[in-house]
């Protein structure tokens, strides 16, 4: 199971060499490591989750984001005609995913160290836990489609 090289996953399923129970693997992949990866460092090291009209407001943004993405990656995948729709999004997004996580990680790291030296109100955990999570959602699409465009030729 390849969990980094998108391009290579994405010319294998293009390709149909991927079978259901690695997709299996690759979707529970996905899953877990948006839900825990994205959730669990904002609440062990940050204070984000303070208030709550904001979060209801980031998931709303979140969840449009995720939907226009999402048919945005439908539209790409029956343009090409190669791989289906749902075993691209699982598929070629756990790759993704990780190297988001990553980037993601990097970030409230150092956030966490910069906010502390510099002692910032609480808001400023409100603002990056709104704005965090559509970014993300948004990237995924993003590199998603590219990967499709690129290698569903």
């Amino acid at each position: 199971m390849n969990i980094w090289n998108t391009d290579v996953i994405a010319t294998q399923l293009a390709r149909d060499e991927i079978g259901q129970h690695q997709k299996t693997k690759y979707y529970i992949g996905s899953f877990y490591l948006q839900v825990v990866g994205t959730v669990l460092p904002m609440f062990l090291l940050g204070l984000s989750y303070s208030i709550s009209l904001f979060n209801f407001v980031s998931y709303v943004v979140t969840l449009a984001a995720f939907h226009l993405g999402a048919l945005k990656i439908f539209r790409a995948c029956a343009f090409h005609k190669k791989a289906s729709v749902l075993d691209t999004l699982v598929v070629v997004g756990l790759p993704i995913c990780i190297k988001i996580q990553l980037g993601y990680w990097s970030v409230y790291v150092l956030l966490t160290f910069v906010f502390q030296v510099i002692q910032v109100s609480v808001y400023a955990w409100v603002i990056y836990g709104f704005i965090s999570m559509p970014i993300i959602v948004w990237l995924q699409f993003y590199f998603l489609e590219r990967a499709v465009n690129k290698n569903y030729v």
